[in-house]
């Protein structure tokens, strides 16, 4: 009796409602890989990528440089020569060259101004900037984040990143704990907020604050919603799923530069494209939680309603998925019923964290050099991104340019992917990368023409 009573103890303790990742793709795969739901979902996917990443990715625009103009010391409008406008006047006082952060000084006959010569002394443009606005306008031109103040302009952009890093992992926890849609609507309600907030903050410091809680935010529905995508999708499929995705946050990127033409003035450009990301909270009305999440947490009812919805969308029935969930809800009750009643303490499933991930001399190397590598390609993806501005040519164009450019890369890296595999395209990639960083060194302004 006792031999027995032991034995049935022991079976409680073993008693398990964990599923292998491999179960989990088995179960997805019976309720159909690409079927209606799937492309709808993927559908949904992609709008709401769209239209994060047109707030997300503003900052190309709304740190731009805008020209200015320098005013002279004890500077008097009414001096001007007739003939001339204010801003025609203080452009004479510009010295010919790049440098914009100096000014001829200005002589006076005791009626107006005379023209500066190219043998006038030259000064510091620090007596006061005047931005002429009227093509367009950014933070820059607000802030006046020019010569002695330009480092907090590089000080800006430098902490909206900060805010991707922040994001990025406590978004990321933050998803593994609460679900993948909740901290989504979190996340796409950080970003509205925050991009409304910036523009009736008075001050440059409230502004950075804002802006690095923004880029978290940006970076925080990225992440959700990209985990989401993948754990909804066969193993099979994620190579080309991972290219549709990005695909859609492209897509919402080619739409930036058509905004930011239509929209010059950042104040109003900032105000729109955080308004866009509103639609996504009626999107989301239809968009599910991550199976493999629900299943993870135990959540069974949940998971089989889901499934079921798949399935009945997919036309493909499957009673023993089902069955699958029902049992084990039923094992999870059983559990916790008679782990009450006897003190019978169950195993429970450790989690993983962040840590787990340098257990091993082997694991910390690989981690260390997938880390050191997404760094490398996000300084010369954003470096390049900044400042295709500045390059020569048409700045709407130009950004249009970087934008359009990576959609044939996504599909190129996909075929390379299926043919090669990983190693080797990547590493093609990043030496042709790093061969044309370097030779872009010894291009001159004479050979751009």
């Amino acid at each position: 009796m006792a031999e027995n009573e032991e034995f049935q103890l022991e079976s409680e303790k073993q008693m398990t409602t964990d599923m292998s990742d491999k179960d989990i793709t088995h179960i997805l795969e019976k309720c159909g890989t690409f079927g209606p739901y799937q492309r709808w979902f993927y559908a949904y996917i992609t709008i709401i990528c769209m239209l994060c990443t047109t707030p997300g990715m503003n900052f190309t625009f709304i740190t731009a440089s805008v020209p200015f103009l320098c005013y002279p010391p004890n500077f008097n409008a009414s001096l001007i020569p007739a003939n001339l406008t204010e801003n025609e006047y203080l452009q004479m006082l510009q010295p010919d060259g790049d440098d914009q952060c100096s000014e001829y000084n200005n002589s006076f006959t005791g009626t107006y101004y005379t023209t500066p010569s190219s043998n006038s002394s030259e000064l510091q443009c620090s007596y006061g900037r005047k931005f002429p606005t009227e093509k367009f306008s950014s933070v820059v031109s607000e802030f006046d984040l020019v010569c002695e103040r330009k480092w907090l302009k590089s000080t800006l952009q430098s902490m909206y990143f900060a805010g991707y890093l922040i994001g990025s992992i406590v978004f990321g926890v933050l998803s593994d704990r609460f679900g993948r849609k909740s901290i989504f609507l979190l996340t796409n309600t950080v970003l509205v907020v925050c991009g409304i907030t910036k523009i009736f903050v008075p001050s440059l410091i409230g502004y950075i604050i804002v802006y690095c809680i923004q880029g978290a935010g940006y970076i925080g529905t990225i992440i959700s919603t990209y985990a989401l995508t993948l754990e909804f999708t066969s193993l099979k499929l994620r190579t080309p799923i991972n290219c549709w995705y990005f695909s859609g946050v492209q897509l919402g990127g080619l739409f930036l530069p058509v905004y930011a033409y239509a929209i010059p003035d950042w104040h109003y450009l900032e105000l729109a494209l955080c308004l866009l990301p509103v639609i996504n909270f009626f999107i989301s009305i239809f968009l599910p939680e991550s199976p493999r999440w629900l299943i993870g947490k135990k959540r069974f009812p949940e998971a089989k309603a889901l499934l079921e919805k798949v399935m009945k969308k997919n036309n493909q029935p499957n009673e023993e998925v089902l069955d699958i969930f029902t049992n084990m809800e039923e094992n999870r009750i059983k559990n916790s019923l008679r782990g009450n009643t006897r003190g019978v303490v169950l195993p429970k499933k450790r989690n993983h964290t962040f840590i787990d991930l340098f257990k091993t001399s082997w694991l910390a190397l690989i981690t260390l050099n997938i880390c050191f590598t997404w760094m490398v390609c996000s300084m010369l993806y954003y470096g390049v991104t900044l400042n295709s501005l500045d390059m020569a040519g048409n700045r709407y164009i130009n950004v249009f340019i970087i934008m359009a450019i990576e959609f044939p890369s996504f599909y190129c890296t996909y075929y390379l992917f299926t043919r090669f595999d990983h190693r080797k395209p990547i590493t093609f990639f990043l030496v042709f990368s790093g061969l044309n960083c370097i030779a872009s060194n010894f291009v001159t302004k004479e050979q751009m023409g």
